[in-house]
């Protein structure tokens, strides 16, 4: 501290002034940051030197000489110095270290326009398919971009541009090399971005990208026949002089030499120019081609284009070919196997071998087109390739057939043809010819015959015109005869084997020459294959001769008769009417021949009524119709009958016999089986007229005298054509099973233990007939018609068989009807039962019946006059069950029930204060309601009810008719504690409601024997009761206000009336009893009662 010296500082603290009331120094410890403020705490000015050093604090005027007015007089800077090292590697391809800031995001803010626009061009590039090539050359470039360009502009370097083209493939053709190689400029563009903005264009140029030559030349050349002028030509003949012509393209004033190899052996020949012979521009270049004797040669000549000064290097050298053919004459020749030959008839003619002996040094067809002609001298010629190795050709041989005519061969004259081998070719001495040839041709001695049977009735697919049969046909001829007709040329002499171990030999004339037939006669010989053989000998010019012919005759066995009418079978065609079957005793024309309970819905017996006309099937193809006599028989006797011929066509109606067809058994049944007039068949049915047949079973069949019967089929021609009737006006119904009654109110109903009915003294008429329905439902049980506003049946509806509606005096024999049941004359049913239906049903009603026989359903009866009460149903109104709320008072959550002892007239009769109705006094179901005023509970609707159920009803109940024709009532009692209010809730007409409480104070107080009217209102206050000296309010009203009155005739929909007992309880009734009576006239109901 002694080097300290205070000049004026004041304080030791974090601030320290500078001099009285200078600035201070003022130090933040937290912060660290060192201010100078005035006295006041202002920030004051420092000033000092610029500065020199890097860490100097530099002032005002120094950072004002350093800094640029603004962003577009400040450049970017060096980027390889304080940046990456590019500023190319982003979107924009323009920004550099001297570009100004200012230009900078202009150009950056352009770009990102637009980039959000789509039109954003990053960069293009550009590659080519060819890069070099001889004029006319096509270029196609690839353009390949960063960005979205939609527009090209391509500077091809040769003076041609193309501008704004959407092709990213362009194609140039560059036909003109003088400037050659090409630069080729590409820029890309979007032409909807704004013009000239940054990001919308990008350039890119191919330096040298295209070279082009002048056009490619092509070798080429032509041979001539002169120096000058003359034909082209691809052959010459030997030792001619041929010339070269030029045809090189594309040589122009460039420089040229080539090559000529001539392919013959010789020396090459070369040209120097151009200009020289064998150039385009020089005279043509002559040659002669030489070859051995009689040899034809051919040679590939070759132009070769060498040099060429201006045209791509790649094409040269390149050269053409051709071959050029040179002929030389030849001498055919030709060897003959034979000069006289046979016209044979196997091998159609007289064959000679002819051997080519021509030199083997001549040229092929393929290469020279040489080729041989034969000239046969019949006329023909046959035209052979040299060099293929065909028939004919140089060194090989052919055959030729010389062929006389038809009439020559048959009349004996023989023929001569001289002929020759010729060579054609290219050379101008073809063609060259042999010396000619001759040959002789003698007729043939040829062998013909054929043989045939003498008939010609024939089977269509097995047999032919030698088909013989060992038998006699319906005409009476042998048809295993064979005729033989004999068409031999030039041969004298016959000889024939017959194949069955006999012949005959050496005819010269007659039977067996060539102007008369022959026959033979197999018919005693074994079925079988028999070969005839004709051997015919002669001399009809030169030589001698023999030849053989052969055929074969089938001789077959007769095929067994069709099938005679005792195999045929025969069905009814008319449809049967029902399902029915035969009664007993039914009227039998047949001698029993159907049984009884026969069915009559089948092919071969049905029942008939009104049908006037009955039809079988037909028989087919029956055998025999030749002879013999078919008829339709009827009971066993003949109804209509046709006596046959060997005429065919026998067809027609005779009586109920109707032949459709006959005919041979060829033509009618098989062509393939049997021959032609060996068999006549026929086809036919029964038509039968019954409209007048008597009533029973007849028997219809067809019948040959020859070949037997068919079965029978049966008509049964019933009288029964009416339906049945049943009549109940004289029967009863009555209880067969009661079952376990249902008793409500006192009325007994069907309800369990399947109870049943029947029906007593039915009778019916038109049962059976001849026939009796095959049907188990036979008689029919049904609802009638519903009374007292019930729905649904009753009864259950089913069927009753034969069995069971039988009566005393039996309709049945075995479980089958007998015939004419209730035919003339009703018939006395048996005891029919008839089931009280199980399913769900609340229902009074009667019930009806009706029967059913062939012709169908009679009509049902009317209802039976006595009713059936059936009710199985679950109760909707139960009078033992009366609903009452759980959750109303206490003490009891049970229902109501109806209660007796109060069975009179009087709307509040007296009642015991003591006892306890809900135990004492229950309704019992069965309970005896006859004569009192009890209301009746009638199918869930508690009524007014006065109908006498002691007849006319089933199960019978009481008669209700007797005096009960004033009011009636229904009481009921429930059971509550701590309840001096309840709801009731009702459906329906009533005539006066009313309740009690027995045991309370209201018995004394009440006017109307200690009941309550719920019809007027309780008077607000104590103990309900008109008797005020006995403790009552005035009113024996108890409808807690005006509105739960429960009025007189008013009809009421599940409404609700709360009643009162007042100051009263039921915790203080006799056993918590509430009893209450309901009052009902003529026309009154409830459908609906309960407490809430």
């Amino acid at each position: 501290m002694a080097n300290v010296k205070n000049y004026g500082l004041i304080g030791v603290g974090n601030n320290v002034q500078l001099g009285k009331l200078g600035p201070k120094l003022q130090a933040n410890s937290d912060t660290g940051v060192v201010s100078i403020t005035t006295e006041g705490g202002a920030l004051t000015v420092v000033r000092g030197a610029n500065a020199s050093g890097a860490t100097d604090f530099v002032t005002k005027a120094q950072l004002d000489a350093g800094a640029a007015s603004d962003g577009f007089a400040l450049e970017l800077g060096n980027i390889s110095a304080s940046g990456d090292g590019s500023w190319t590697d982003g979107a924009v391809q323009s920004l550099t270290n001297t570009t100004k800031v200012a230009e900078g995001i202009d150009k950056l803010n352009e770009a990102l326009e637009n980039v959000r626009n789509n039109t954003f061009v990053k960069s293009v590039d550009a590659a080519t398919d060819v890069s070099s090539g001889g004029a006319p050359l096509t270029a196609t470039l690839t353009l390949t971009t960063v960005g979205n360009p939609n527009r090209f502009t391509i500077n091809w370097g040769d003076g041609s541009t193309d501008t704004a083209i959407s092709d990213s493939t362009p194609s140039h053709t560059y036909t003109d090399n003088s400037n050659s190689p090409f630069d080729v400029t590409v820029t890309a563009f979007n032409n909807s971005a704004v013009s000239g903005s940054e990001g919308s264009t990008a350039s890119v140029t191919k330096n040298n990208l295209i070279t082009l030559f002048t056009a490619d030349p092509v070798s080429g050349f032509l041979i001539k026949s002169a120096l000058s002028g003359g034909s082209t030509i691809t052959h010459t003949d030997d030792g001619t002089t041929v010339y070269l012509d030029n045809e090189t393209t594309n040589i122009g004033s460039a420089a040229a030499t080539y090559r000529v190899e001539w392919g013959d052996g010789s020396a090459n020949s070369s040209i120097a120019a151009d200009t020289d012979a064998g150039g385009t521009q020089g005279a043509r270049l002559s040659h002669v081609f030489t070859t051995s004797t009689e040899t034809d040669r051919a040679y590939n000549v070759k132009l070769t284009l060498l040099t060429h000064t201006t045209a791509d290097p790649s094409v040269i050298p390149n050269n053409a070919s051709a071959v050029f053919k040179v002929y030389d004459t030849h001498t055919p020749s030709v060897s003959l196997s034979s000069t006289n030959v046979i016209n044979e008839e196997s091998t159609g003619g007289g064959v000679v071998t002819f051997t080519n002996t021509t030199e083997d040094t001549i040229g092929s067809n393929a290469t020279f087109g040489i080729y041989y002609v034969y000239n046969w001298g019949d006329g023909t010629t046959s035209t052979v390739a040299t060099g293929g190795g065909s028939a004919g050709d140089t060194d090989g041989t052919i055959n030729h057939t010389y062929t006389l005519s038809g009439s020559d061969q048959s009349s004996g004259a023989n023929a001569n043809y001289t002929g020759n081998l010729q060579v054609y070719s290219s050379h101008t001495g073809s063609p060259f010819t042999s010396t000619n040839f001759t040959v002789h041709l003698e007729p043939d001695v040829r062998a013909n015959l054929t043989a045939s049977s003498t008939s010609k009735a024939l089977r269509s697919s097995n047999d032919n015109d030698r088909t013989l049969y060992a038998g006699t046909d319906l005409s009476g001829t042998n048809r295993g005869v064979v005729t033989v007709e004999n068409t031999s040329q030039n041969g004298n002499v016959f000889t024939y084997t017959w194949g069955d171990g006999s012949s005959d030999a050496n005819i010269t004339s007659g039977a067996g020459s060539t102007s008369a037939n022959i026959t033979h006669d197999y018919s005693s010989q074994t079925p079988g294959t028999y070969n005839i053989q004709l051997t015919t000998t002669g001399t009809p010019d030169i030589t001698a001769q023999s030849d053989n012919e052969s055929t074969s005759v089938t001789l077959e066995s007769v095929p067994s008769a069709p099938a005679g009418v005792s195999s045929k079978t025969i069905q009814l065609s008319t449809s049967a009417q029902d399902t029915s079957k035969l009664c007993v005793n039914a009227t039998d024309f047949t001698g029993g021949s159907l049984a009884a309970g026969s069915s009559l819905n089948s092919t071969t017996a049905r029942r008939y009524d009104s049908t006037t006309s009955i039809s079988t099937t037909s028989i087919s193809n029956a055998y025999r119709s030749d002879s013999g006599t078919a008829s339709a028989e009827f009971d066993g006797s003949a109804d209509g009958s046709k006596a046959f011929s060997t005429s065919t066509g026998e067809t027609g109606t005779f009586t109920s016999l109707i032949i459709t067809d006959e005919g041979d058994a060829y033509d009618e049944i098989s062509s393939t089986t049997y021959p032609k007039n060996f068999y006549q068949v026929f086809s036919g049915r029964v038509t039968k007229n019954i409209s007048s047949v008597n009533h029973g079973v007849h028997s219809v069949s067809i019948k040959h005298t020859a070949t037997g019967s068919t079965n029978n089929v049966y008509i049964v021609k019933d009288n029964l054509t009416a339906t049945p009737s049943v009549d109940i006006g004289s029967a009863s119904l009555a209880e067969e099973t009661a079952g376990s009654y249902r008793y409500v109110s006192g009325i007994p109903y069907y309800n369990t233990g399947s109870p049943q009915v029947k029906l007593v003294g039915a009778t019916v008429t038109n049962l059976t007939g001849q026939a009796f329905l095959d049907s188990s439902s036979i008689f029919d049980i049904a609802s009638g018609t519903n009374a007292e506003g019930t729905s649904g049946s009753a009864v259950q509806q089913e069927a009753r068989t034969y069995a069971q509606i039988d009566g005393t005096s039996t309709m049945l024999s075995s479980g089958t009807p007998l015939a004419n049941v209730g035919v003339g004359g009703a018939y006395s049913l048996g005891d029919v039962i008839v089931d009280i239906t199980s399913s769900s049903r609340a229902v009074v009603e009667g019930v009806k019946f009706r029967a059913t026989n062939m012709n169908g359903f009679g009509s049902y009866t009317a209802d039976h006059g006595t009713k059936l009460q059936v009710w199985t149903a679950t109760p909707t109104f139960d009078e033992g069950t009366i609903t009452v709320s759980d959750s109303l008072g206490a003490g009891f959550d049970d229902d109501g029930k109806r209660i007796t002892g109060f069975g009179s007239s009087a709307d509040t009769p007296a009642f015991g204060s003591g006892v306890n109705n809900y135990t004492a006094n229950v309704w019992s179901g069965a309970v005896t309601i006859a004569g009192t005023s009890e209301a009746v509970n009638r199918f869930n609707t508690l009524k007014h009810f006065d109908t006498n159920l002691s007849s006319g009803y089933l199960p019978a109940g009481p008669n209700l008719n007797t005096g009960r024709s004033g009011a009636q009532y229904f009481t009921f009692a429930f059971r509550r504690t701590t309840m001096a209010n309840f709801t009731v809730r009702l459906s329906g007409t009533v005539s006066g409601f009313f309740i009690a409480a027995p045991g309370t104070d209201i018995d004394d107080a009440s006017g109307l024997n200690g009941w309550l009217d719920a019809g007027l209102t309780y008077a607000g206050a104590g103990t309900p009761g008109s008797d005020t000296g006995n403790g009552g309010n005035g009113s024996n009203g108890c409808a807690f206000t005006s509105g739960d009155r429960i009025i007189d005739g008013t009809s009421y929909s599940n409404d609700t009336f709360t009643l009162t007992l007042g100051d009263q309880n039921a915790t203080n009734a006799t056993g918590n009893n509430i009893l209450v009576r309901i009052k009902l006239e003529s026309g009154d109901s409830v459908t609906a009662l309960s407490i809430e």
